[in-house]
């Protein structure tokens, strides 16, 4: 459980938020898994930046881009 999670437990909510709650995880591990078989990497939200997963278990921030005008 991540820390997000730590905030409420899932015997606190009504059933309806625990299964919406397994869902959502499930889904969000499939998309992660769909990407990986195809060697395409997924991006997050780590330590105030963008940061690419890649398949192969290393990961590396995302360079900024300047806007284009």
């Amino acid at each position: 459980m991540n820390e997000r999670d730590a905030s409420v437990e899932d015997e606190d909510l009504p059933e309806i938020a625990v299964k919406a709650r397994r869902a959502i995880k499930e889904a969000a591990a499939a998309a992660i898994a769909e990407h990986w078989r195809n060697g395409r990497p997924v991006y997050v939200w780590r330590d105030e930046q963008v940061v690419a997963l890649y398949p192969d278990g290393t990961s590396a921030p995302v360079e900024k881009k300047p806007p284009t005008p």
